[in-house]
């Protein structure tokens, strides 16, 4: 496996000291999965990519060891998240996460809270683990393509883009909120990623010079925030 598709070396650790070795090695597989994902979408290769998401597809669905105080914590993770009470809303996800594996929502929303935090590598993971429960959720591909812009990874975060339209229930809206960024990103990254996501999927498609702007330009889904984050584009 190269180094692109290695989960980080600590998370890892953290993973096979909390879990059986066997569900660590599936989790590991499956975030290899992902990461293929990314690599084929990057080079627009459909079959490369659903047959990755057909693996995932494949895996049995945890079972709630609590469901209904899974939906309690996610309910405070919200209002905290609302609150922008960080730490607390995290704390909330993650239990949520802990009471129901798979629930895709509560992790979705810890790798977004990460993200917020500035905590990349955290950030990746539960994306990643997000789009193991649901391969084809467009907000987590989009997310995590945020991650890739702000650490500066080019080729993943062109390959997470690419998902985003791929998986997205609305291509229009995906197109739009792709040009946008094309055209008014102030991150390299993020916006030559978005300039190249257009091209491969042969949309209209023209590079522009960009003056300095904000980070998160008004009239774009922001990088830091989203009203509803477990809704495709």
């Amino acid at each position: 496996m190269n180094d692109a598709c290695r989960i980080p070396a600590l998370l890892l650790a953290t993973w096979i000291v909390a879990m059986p070795a066997a569900l660590a090695q599936d989790s590991e597989r499956n975030r290899y999965f992902v990461q293929q994902m990314i690599e084929m979408a990057a080079t627009n290769n459909e079959q490369g990519v659903t047959g990755m998401q057909r693996m995932l597809e494949q895996n049995p669905k945890p079972a709630a060891s609590d469901p209904a105080a899974a939906r309690a914590a996610f309910q405070r993770g919200l209002a905290f998240f609302g609150q922008d009470a960080l730490d607390a809303a995290l704390e909330a996800f993650q239990q949520a996460s802990r009471d129901d594996p798979g629930n895709a929502d509560a992790v979705n929303y810890a790798g977004l809270v990460y993200r917020k935090m500035g905590r990349f590598p955290e950030a990746e993971a539960a994306l990643q683990q997000a789009l193991v429960l649901e391969p084809t959720r467009a907000v987590a591909w989009f997310q995590l393509a945020q991650v890739y812009g702000l650490t500066n990874d080019a080729d993943r975060a062109l390959g997470a883009l690419a998902n985003t339209y791929r998986f997205a229930q609305n291509q229009m809206r995906a197109e739009e909120i792709l040009r946008n960024i094309a055209e008014n990103e102030a991150a390299d990254t993020l916006r030559n990623a978005a300039l190249e996501t257009l091209r491969l999927f042969h949309l209209p498609a023209e590079a522009v010079i960009v003056p300095p702007l904000p980070a998160n330009p008004d009239g774009i889904v922001p990088m830091n925030s989203m009203p509803n984050p477990t809704r495709a584009p």
